[in-house]
């Protein structure tokens, strides 16, 4: 998972590059038209804006619903009860 607002940080576009040669899949969350970063991913979540305190807001909605989801799910898998409730996919 790569996060940069503009999509051209170069320290994250290495490491896309890095974990590419790696074998691992990758998705990107950056802002404005993606930038190179978009281009580099698997799967980008690109905010249309060009407001960074906009775009940021949006990734960290995007981020917590991940966590969330990510937090059920392995919840579930190990058999807990108190997994926290289930987040649709799709819906922030």
């Amino acid at each position: 998972m790569a996060i940069s607002g503009s999509g051209n940080s170069p320290n994250v576009l290495a490491a896309v590059d890095c974990a590419r040669a790696a074998g691992a899949r990758t998705m990107g969350l950056t802002g404005f038209e993606g930038g190179h970063l978009a281009r580099r991913v698997e799967h980008a979540l690109i905010v249309p804006s060009s407001r960074m305190e906009l775009i940021e807001d949006v990734h960290l909605a995007v981020c917590h619903a991940l966590t969330a989801a990510l937090r059920s799910e392995i919840a579930e898998h190990a058999g807990h009860a108190d997994a926290p409730a289930p987040v649709e996919a799709g819906v922030l």
